[in-house]
């Protein structure tokens, strides 16, 4: 009778990854998903190499994790052609125009849609077809990155609300459903109100939380050059300070991630070469 390779993680140098061995993506069970949960929980990104997976698989994979997400690119160049539930973030083109989202140029550090009302608590992200060099995937805990605050600093986040505008994108663009808005100071456009410094839904552990940008971001009370100020110094802290975990893809890679405490951003990568991801977003709960 055949035994059953231990499901295990092995942690790289970082502190925010750890790599899965044992898990069959052909024959998992309750028990499997159990305990990948727990290392998700506990590690905050995990990575499955070369895992060869379908779409379906990742689908019905994803589905353990809660309930999908759907990202505002999935309703433009970002849909799948036969699954709803899967982001498509790729440069190639399709009849002249973008089969998927994001293109090829730089993301620099964030959380997923940290301007909605209740953000996603995981992504799972698989690489499909990935260029010989370029487009890496950088992590970080933002646990880590409150937990090492001075104390200085972190008595000026304790209590606060951060006010993040949900009108335009990164790249200035109107988010979908958005219009213009008249007033010139931001803090007066539609948003959301998240406190600075969330605790997991799950593990109680305390994380900051900086959305993806410090503009169109106000520490709700401060006087904006005193806010733009301290999360000037809370982004200098968290992505200067922190380890960071590299991602460099292989085809078939997976990483799977805790949006609730982690932050990543990617690689630019030369714009002849095609890199095609596809990603499933699971629901979170309003930060507190």
């Amino acid at each position: 009778m055949l035994t059953k390779e231990r499901l295990r993680a092995i942690q790289n140098d970082s502190n925010v990854c750890a790599d899965i061995e044992g898990f069959d993506f052909n024959a998992y069970d309750a028990y499997d998903i159990e305990e990948l949960r727990r290392f998700w929980l506990q590690y905050g990104v995990l990575r499955f190499r070369q895992a060869g997976i379908t779409d379906a698989q990742q689908v019905e994979f994803s589905r353990h994790f809660g309930e999908f997400v759907i990202h505002p690119k999935q309703k433009q160049e970002g849909g799948h052609p036969t699954h709803p539930e899967i982001l498509v973030i790729s440069n190639a083109m399709k009849d002249g125009k973008p089969s998927g989202a994001m293109g090829n140029s730089e993301a620099t550090w964030h959380t997923d849609t940290w301007f909605y009302e209740r953000p996603p608590a995981g992504a799972i992200l698989r690489a499909v077809t990935v260029p010989p060099s370029g487009g890496d995937t950088y992590f970080l805990s933002t646990y880590s990155a409150f937990e090492s605050l001075p104390d200085s600093l972190k008595k000026m986040t304790d209590g606060r609300q951060i006010f993040f505008q949900n009108v335009y994108d990164k790249t200035g663009k109107l988010r979908l459903g958005k219009s213009a808005p008249e007033a010139k100071d931001f803090r007066e456009w539609s948003g959301i109100v998240h406190p600075l410094v969330r605790t997991h839904g799950e593990t109680g552990r305390k994380a900051l939380y900086l959305g993806g940008t410090t503009e169109g971001a106000w520490i709700v009370g401060l006087p904006l050059d005193e806010s733009e100020d301290l999360l000037l110094e809370l982004w200098q802290h968290t992505t200067k300070g922190q380890e960071v975990f590299v991602q460099q893809w292989d085809e078939g890679d997976i990483m799977m991630w805790d949006n609730r405490c982690t932050m990543h951003r990617r690689d630019g990568f030369d714009p002849s070469l095609i890199r095609i991801m596809h990603r499933t977003t699971t629901a979170g709960e309003r930060p507190v």
